[in-house]
């Protein structure tokens, strides 16, 4: 049993419906399937995935009832204005929206991605000019629409686990591999950098602990792991709380 499978074999197993992040999903269960998704979380992926969406669901609706609000606040003015200075007053409603909201710029498309399950031109559409949504031929669109869990993944990449849409933080990289950590598994996720394929996963609190380490500590400890200074890495764990004696002996011993 190497190392990180020792480490494991006393970590704290949390289960993922004690996350925020499943709770606010199971909260918008019902808007997140009538996107077209069959919302089931087995795992911390399903859980990554699905967040991902949620986010950007949040940024649309936001976008979509400001729209609503701007039509009925304004619409004694709308009349008299062209469509040139429509288009600037609700762009200018929204910026706090945009502000906000979590995005990422897409080099391929050249566009601020705000909804990250939509393609980049409609991106756009939402984001400068909003009036052609109202369309037939995009209401079209975006009513036969359907969402799927990989959605995002396929537009952009897995680089968006990386960004704002998620709450994986990244914690070490070089050129082979990516650590991203999750604070509220308490979990290290390592990747290999060129096809993003999971390694290994790393457990960081013990079952006796309750300790929440800084993201400076988690990432000298993914430093430790990545670059196989195994007892450094202990002694920064039982250093911080995240391990216990008895914890510390029993992986010590194997590794001292």
């Amino acid at each position: 049993m190497g190392f990180i499978d020792t480490l494991n074999k006393y970590g704290k197993k949390i289960s993922i419906q004690k996350t925020e992040i499943y709770t606010k999903i199971e909260e918008s269960k019902i808007s997140l399937e009538a996107m077209g998704l069959n919302l089931k979380m087995k795992n911390e992926f399903d859980l990554f995935d699905y967040e991902v969406i949620y986010n950007g669901m949040l940024t649309q609706h936001n976008i979509e009832n400001a729209y609503e609000i701007f039509m009925n606040q304004n619409y004694d003015l709308l009349d008299y204005l062209n469509y040139e200075e429509k288009r600037k007053m609700f762009d200018n409603d929204i910026l706090p929206i945009l502000k906000n909201a979590p995005s990422f710029y897409d080099e391929d498309s050249q566009t601020q991605i705000y909804i990250p399950y939509l393609e980049p031109f409609v991106n756009k559409r939402y984001t400068d000019d909003y009036q052609l949504m109202m369309l037939k031929q995009h209401q079209d669109y975006l009513k036969n629409y359907k969402v799927q869990q990989d959605l995002p993944i396929k537009l952009y990449g897995d680089y968006i686990f990386e960004t704002n849409f998620s709450s994986l933080e990244n914690v070490y990289e070089d050129e082979r591999h990516v650590c991203l950590y999750y604070d509220q598994l308490k979990t290290i996720y390592i990747y290999r950098k060129d096809n993003k394929e999971l390694l290994n996963k790393v457990i960081i609190l013990d079952q006796e602990c309750q300790a929440t380490p800084d993201i400076a500590d988690v990432k000298k400890i993914a430093n430790y792991i990545e670059t196989y200074q195994y007892n450094q890495c202990l002694d920064l764990l039982k250093e911080k709380n995240l391990i216990c004696e008895k914890t510390y002996k029993k992986v010590l011993k194997k590794y001292k």
